[in-house]
């Protein structure tokens, strides 16, 4: 028993509906009946070509292979007929993307005759077979290489000697952090032996002077860079703020003690116990002043503010130190 495809059986259907309508047609006007019977067969036609196959497409005619085509003709005719061809497909966009076309049917030739390849000397031109579109350039097919891979040898690591130089330079430069002062010169610090009595305000001290700082003699004299008293030319502002409970509190004093050892006493504040901020001048002061100002005074690092007009809750005292550690000068 034959079995038919759907398709097959749906186009024999549409014949026999054709007939159909031709037969019920006959008797009516001409001009109507080829109206009703032209769409049946109109129907019947796409069903028809669904069964063809579609056709190959033709290949893209290559500039490549027309140029080698042409290098192998003889015949003057023909070689002139495949020129002309040549040019009338590639030549404006040959000439657009500035090519000659005269100078590459000669360099194909050359090519050709030395067995060479023509991809290193023709542009990828192609154009479409039916000639319908404009000829486009295509990138260079990829080749593959005539001898083994290079082996690559593994690179050799040199090391930056100035760079180390510079990395051991700097780590013998750093100072340790430490509390405890340094006794004796190391590779970063030379310590200062000299030292001079200055007065400032009310505070005498002993500080290094720059002077004080240049010891040695020859090759020998150099500017120390540390000093346990501090050095005069290195000024440095300190602050400290005491509550209650780090003073000493008197009937008509109050006394706190500085954690370091002042040059000068820039400012002295009490806070009252309504939150109001005073004042506090060194003595002595006018007698005007002094109905206005409490006074203080200090003795080393001790201060003692002198509380005739109020008492203080808190004291905010900033002064002057003298920094024990000159960076601008190396040990050596």
């Amino acid at each position: 028993m034959e079995i038919l495809s759907e398709k097959f059986k749906n186009i024999l259907k549409k014949i026999d509906e054709t007939i159909k309508k031709q037969l019920s047609n006959v008797e009516k006007d001409a001009s109507m009946g080829a109206v009703d019977i032209g769409s049946a067969l109109s129907s019947l036609s796409g069903e028809l070509r669904s069964l063809v196959p579609e056709g190959l497409a033709l290949p893209n005619i290559n500039l490549k292979s027309q140029l080698t085509s042409l290098s192998g003709i003889t015949d003057a005719a023909q070689s002139s007929n495949l020129l002309s061809s040549i040019t009338s497909s590639f030549g404006k966009e040959l000439t657009a993307a500035g090519f000659n076309l005269d100078t590459l049917v000669s360099d194909a030739k050359t090519a050709i005759a030395g067995g060479k390849s023509l991809s290193s000397v023709i542009p990828n031109f192609e154009k479409d077979a039916a000639g319908l579109s404009a000829a486009f350039q295509k990138a260079i097919e990829v080749k593959l290489a005539e001898t083994d891979p290079v082996k690559e040898a593994a690179a050799k690591f040199t090391a930056n000697g100035t760079l180390t130089s510079s990395k051991s330079s700097a780590s013998s430069a750093v100072i340790p952090v430490s509390e405890t002062p340094p006794t004796k010169d190391t590779i970063q610090i030379t310590i200062a032996t000299k030292n001079t009595k200055i007065t400032q305000q009310t505070i005498t001290k002993k500080v290094t002077t720059a002077k004080d700082a240049v010891e040695g003699k020859g090759k020998e004299l150099k500017r120390k860079n540390y000093s346990s008293l501090g050095f005069a030319t290195r000024l440095q502002p300190f602050g400290e703020s005491f509550l209650e409970k780090n003073m000493t509190i008197g009937s008509t004093t109050t006394k706190v003690k500085l954690k370091r050892l002042p040059t000068k006493i820039t400012r002295v504040q009490g806070v009252t116990e309504d939150a109001k901020g005073f004042d506090i001048l060194l003595a002595p002061i006018s007698k005007d002043s002094e109905t206005q100002y409490d006074t203080f005074t200090i003795s080393g690092n001790e201060l003692t503010v002198s509380t005739r007009l109020r008492k203080y809750e808190e004291l905010y005292v900033t002064y002057i130190i003298n920094s024990t550690y000159d960076p601008n000068y190396k040990s050596a």
